[in-house]
C-alpha cells in the first residue's frame, strides 16, 4: 500500500532523542550504565558489567553489542576476559546480564509524570504549529524514545490534539495495525484554521485543558516510534503487536515479548512496526522542509542514512539540532556539505532559562524554510 500523503507531504517533521527526555527525569545512555554499576548489589554476576564497563566504558550500546556476539556463538561455553584477575564468564551469565539490563530499561522509561510532559513539550509544540497550516497539515514526529512522553502529553490534551500512533481498539484488545497511518484522516479539516487554532488557545489557556467537545478544532500528531515503545508486547506466536501494561517479558515470554529493539551498534529495523516507521521517516524527508531535532546524537545509523539519501534528492531539506553538545554532533556527520543544510543550536530541552531563546530561534527557522527562503 502506498503511504499516505498527508504524513509524508507534512513540511515540518520533530524527530526526539534521548535528550528530549533529560527533562522529564529520564537518562541517557551513559546515564542509566552508571546507575546500573551504582546498584551493582542486585546483579547476579556483578563481574561481567563491570567487566565490560572497563573495556567499554559507558557506552549501553556498545555493552549490548558485545553481549549479543557473545550470545549468537553458541558454539563456546565461556568467554575469557584479560583482567586483573582475570575473568571468566559463562553463557548464562551473558544471557542473565542481558535480561537484567532489558528489564532495567522498561522499569526504567515505563513511567512518566503527565503534567509534566505538558509543561515542557507544550512550549514546543505551541511555537511549531504557530507556523503550520494545520488545516492541510499534521506534524509527524518520529523518536527513538521507548517513553510514552507524547502519549501523556496528548492524553492530557485530548481536546486540542488527535493522536495516531499506529494503535488501534479491536474487541478488547489495542493492536498495532500499519493502516492506522496509511488511512489517517486529519480531524476537523473545515475548521482547523489559523484564526480558530489562536482561539483555541485562548480557551485552552482559560479553562486548562477542559474538554470541549468537537466544536474545536484540533492539531494532528502523528506519532512513531523508530524503536518499539515500553506498553508494546509482541504476541507469541503470530507477530502481532498489542499495546499493554508496561511489563518485562519474563512475566510471561511464552506468549509475549517485548517489541522494543534494544540499545545495540548494530541493531536493524527490518521487521514490523519499526520497518513501517524508517519507511515514513524516509518519505518524510524527501519531502519536508525542516527536521527539527530535540536531544538527537544520531547513532542510529538507519535514521543517518535516511537523512543523508533524502538530502541529495531535497535539496530544500534543512536539519535543526538542539542540543547541549549541538556543536560536537554536527562534527560527527559525515558530510562534508552539512554547513549548508544543518543548524547546530546549542541549548538544553525543557531549560526555563534557555527556552525563550531556542523557542524564538526554532520558529524563526521553521518561519524561513517555511517561506522558502532556505538557511541563511
Amino acid at each position: 500500500m502506498a503511504l499516505n500523503s498527508k504524513i509524508t507531504q507534512s513540511p515540518v517533521i520533530l524527530l526526539l532523542g534521548a535528550g528530549a527526555s533529560m527533562p522529564l527525569g529520564k537518562p541517557v545512555m551513559e546515564q542509566f550504565v552508571r546507575g546500573l554499576v551504582e546498584q551493582i548489589e542486585y546483579i547476579e554476576n556483578p563481574a561481567l558489567l563491570l567487566s565490560l564497563v572497563s573495556a567499554r566504558g559507558y557506552d549501553l550500546e556498545k555493552i549490548m553489542e558485545d553481549l549479543e556476539t557473545f550470545l549468537a556463538l553458541d558454539y563456546i561455553s565461556s568467554f575469557a576476559f584479560h583482567s586483573e584477575p582475570p575473568y571468566e564468564a559463562s553463557r548464562s551469565d551473558a544471557e542473565n546480564l542481558r535480561s537484567y539490563i532489558r528489564h532495567s530499561i522498561i522499569r526504567e522509561y515505563r513511567n512518566i509524570d503527565a503534567n509534566k510532559a505538558v509543561n515542557i513539550y507544550q512550549p514546543l509544540l505551541d511555537e511549531i504549529f504557530s507556523h503550520l497550516d494545520s488545516t492541510n497539515h499534521c506534524l509527524p514526529i518520529f523518536t527513538t524514545n521507548y517513553d510514552l512522553a507524547i502519549e501523556s502529553f496528548c492524553d492530557l490534551k485530548y481536546s486540542q490534539y488527535d493522536l495516531v500512533d499506529g494503535m488501534q481498539e479491536n474487541g478488547r484488545e489495542v493492536l498495532w495495525n500499519r493502516q492506522e497511518f496509511d488511512m489517517f484522516r486529519m480531524d476537523h479539516p473545515a475548521t482547523n484554521s489559523p484564526e480558530s487554532q489562536k482561539v483555541f488557545t485562548l480557551f485552552d489557556q482559560i479553562y486548562g485543558g477542559l474538554d470541549l467537545g468537537s466544536q474545536l478544532p484540533k492539531r494532528n500528531i502523528v506519532l512513531f516510534k523508530l524503536h518499539g515503545s515500553v506498553n508494546w508486547m509482541r504476541m507469541v506466536p503470530g507477530g502481532g503487536i498489542v499495546q499493554s501494561l508496561p511489563m518485562y517479558d519474563l512475566i510471561d515470554s511464552d506468549q509475549f515479548q517485548n517489541a522494543i529493539i534494544y540499545p545495540a551498534g548494530n541493531k536493524v529495523a527490518t521487521s514490523e512496526p519499526y520497518l513501517t516507521a524508517y519507511h515514513y521517516f524516509s518519505r518524510c524527508c524527501e519531502n519536508a522542509k525542516i527536521v527539527v531535532a530535540i536531544g538527537y546524537s544520531f547513532r542510529d545509523y538507519d535514521v543517518l542514512i535516511s537523512l543523508l539519501k533524502a538530502r541529495q534528492v531535497n535539496e530544500k531539506l534543512q536539519l535543526l539540532l538542539l542540543s547541549p553538545d549541538a556543536y560536537n554532533i554536527l562534527r560527527t556527520i559525515p558530510d562534508e556539505d552539512s554547513i549548508l543544510w544543518i543548524t547546530a543550536l546549542h541549548g538544553s530541552f525543557g531549560d526555563t532559562a534557555s527556552s525563550t531563546k531556542y523557542l524564538a530561534e526554532i520558529g524563526k527557522q521553521i518561519a524561513r524554510n517555511l517561506e522558502g527562503g532556505g538557511a541563511p
